[in-house]
């Protein structure tokens, strides 16, 4: 059986507009993960997605506006991979029809229990291992781990920091859509400015060693491989 204790190096949000729901789960997943985001609508989780610090999605299915099936629909647009649970309050089966397109990893109905949650992880971890999402191509052999956050070129193993990898995640996650340098500084954080994130950028596509991460003039940077 695979260690949960990979969920240290990666990130998940919870999406649900219940609040006490929100605190309750987030209890538990904060024990698992490195970084528990929570939104209380599809808005502001299409917000945290688009910064590219999500590693699982566990939404809500009945939310008011734009429920938890609508808001994965538009993730699937452009990401096929991200794994993606639903919760439901019950076992709706035209709910579970219906979300079928929606390529989820698994589907929780409330209430559920800490063993049943625990199956579910489990399942994501296959889902991880089967679509190889720890690791990224970005050129003859150089890798990105999402894991170890370093990259592997020819077997050398060459570490980023903490502004490297975030500026590296939030590109690979959005790849071919342009970020623009708000979002970017916005993700690394710590009072960036635009200065630093081309300094940043700069060190990155060094290391990285292939030209993959184009800059935009004026608006920001492509990552295309």
């Amino acid at each position: 059986m695979k260690d949960l204790t990979l969920f240290k190096n990666l990130n998940v949000l919870y999406v649900d507009d219940d609040p006490i729901a929100c605190e309750k789960l987030k209890k538990i997943l904060v024990y698992y993960f490195s970084k528990v985001y929570i939104a209380n609508s599809a808005e502001k989780a299409m917000n945290f997605y688009k910064k590219g610090r999500c590693n699982l999605l566990l939404v809500d299915y009945d939310m008011p506006i734009m429920t938890g099936a609508d808001f994965l629909h538009e993730i699937r647009k452009t990401n096929t991979t991200i794994p993606a649970v639903i919760i439901s309050s019950y076992d709706d089966k035209e709910k579970l029809f219906n979300a079928i397109e929606l390529q989820l990893v698994s589907y929780l109905v409330k209430p559920y229990s800490m063993d049943e949650l625990k199956t579910v992880f489990y399942k994501v971890l296959d889902w991880i291992d089967d679509k190889g999402l720890l690791e990224k191509v970005l050129g003859d052999n150089i890798l990105y781990n999402y894991s170890t956050k370093k990259i592997n070129n020819n077997s050398e193993e060459i570490t980023l920091s903490p502004s490297e990898f975030k500026i590296l995640e939030i590109l690979l996650n959005n790849e071919k859509r342009l970020i623009n340098y708000e979002e970017l500084m916005d993700s690394i954080g710590e009072n960036c400015t635009h200065k630093s994130l081309v300094n940043q950028m700069h060190k990155l596509k060094k290391k990285i060693g292939v030209d993959i991460i184009k800059n935009v003039k004026d608006l920001g940077y492509i990552l295309s491989r």
